[in-house]
């Protein structure tokens, strides 16, 4: 039976931080926050700040304790003002793209340099949720195995189809839950492309269908198995795996006897409870991961500009699209805006252009959007 690991480590880490906001920073949020829910695109266009090399769009809205958002392609970051202490300052999800790609240790560093600017008197920081898998590829036919050889503490399991099997969920909405899936059928639909990167590495090949088996880890579970800190997941990240794949979830070969519990280990599960982290491939393949949310070329190009000017052509009865067409085409568009903006077309392309930067991390002039550098004083917007 074939077993090839192409790739593992964290794809997704939920990190809380307790501390004082730095003064001033309090201000310079409810006024972005204010920017980003007026009416007026101009405005919001202005709902940016700059922390580090980041630029981060605040959101119109906030969540759940939290009364702010800061997002960009690495990190969504919550912060509540509320003096209560109830929940963490600060609530950041990282990027998978940026765990993957760069690694946690990295991510983690970057990020702090970030706390630092938001918060003093930092008190502690601890991990909220760490997803942990290993990408591979197999002989094995994942579709004939049974419900009944998945040997696990809960209930819940769930197989999946989509145009064929994809896969199984265990335990979703626990504390600790697994999904045992085809990779390459779902990054479809997430663009993951440069994961496809990373497994050539390691030998993967185009057609080869790629499996992942993940472990979503909550907090109340880290805690019960001593995982506070990044430090400590670090250091238990295989004591975790080792119970994950052991004790609370297993792969055995039915025997038709009434204990499953005594069901052997099937031969493929053997190999997956064998995985070890931090061996020095931990990290992945150092890439560039841009800090922006920009559109990708498909998106850009291809469902966006080839779409609209396809639609253009055949509205007007052209069979190709040529140069003149192109031109056509923006001509009508620019006298379109003209009537519409009663002769203010420049100004409404200038702020959509200003507001789409916003939306793509892209507009990075302090003296325009506010930035956050010295934290014992109000920034300056």
């Amino acid at each position: 039976m074939e077993f090839k690991e192409l790739f593992k480590g964290i794809d997704s880490l939920y990190v809380s931080y307790r501390g004082t906001l730095k003064k001033g920073l309090k201000e310079l949020l409810d006024e972005k926050k204010k920017h980003a829910q007026s009416e007026n695109e101009k405005e919001q266009a202005l709902a940016t700040v700059n922390i580090e090399d980041h630029c981060f769009e605040v959101s119109d809205k906030g969540a759940r304790y939290y009364s702010y958002i800061l997002v960009d392609n690495w990190y969504q970051i919550k912060i509540t003002a509320s003096k209560k202490n109830t929940v963490p300052t600060l609530y950041v999800q990282i990027a998978s793209e940026l765990l993957n790609c760069l690694g946690p240790d990295f991510s983690i560093y970057k990020l702090r340099e970030i706390v630092n600017k938001l918060l003093v008197m930092i008190k502690e920081e601890t991990i909220s949720r760490a997803d942990i898998f290993v990408d591979f590829v197999t002989d094995r036919d994942l579709e004939e195995v049974g419900k009944q050889s998945l040997v696990t503490k809960v209930r819940k399991i769930d197989k999946h189809w989509d145009g064929g099997f994809t896969g199984w969920s265990i335990g979703l909405g626990g504390i600790i839950s697994a999904r045992l899936y085809e990779k390459t059928v779902e990054m479809k639909k997430s663009n993951k492309e440069y994961l496809k990167e990373i497994w050539a590495y390691k030998g993967w090949e185009a057609e080869q269908r790629v499996w992942r088996l993940e472990f979503q880890l909550e907090r109340t579970f880290l805690g019960q198995m001593s995982v506070k800190t990044y430090s400590d997941l670090l250091n238990k990240v295989n004591d975790v795996w080792k119970y994950c794949t052991s004790a609370w979830l297993r792969l055995a070969i039915d025997d038709n006897t009434q204990n499953r519990t005594r069901w052997k280990t099937d031969p493929l599960w053997e190999m997956i409870q064998q995985v070890r982290f931090l061996d020095g491939s931990y990290a992945g393949v150092t890439r560039e991961v841009n800090k922006a949310r920009i559109p990708s070329n498909k998106i850009l190009y291809q469902n966006g500009i080839a779409g609209y000017m396809t639609s253009y052509a055949a509205r007007e009865g052209h069979e190709r699209i040529t140069e003149e067409v192109v031109v056509e085409c923006w001509n009508n568009c620019a006298n379109h805006l003209d009537k519409e903006t009663r002769g203010k077309a420049k100004d409404y392309i200038s702020t959509r252009i200003k507001k789409k930067m916003k939306v793509y991390n892209m507009a990075l002039n302090p003296t325009l959007y506010g930035q956050i550098t010295n934290l014992n004083e109000k920034p300056q917007p």
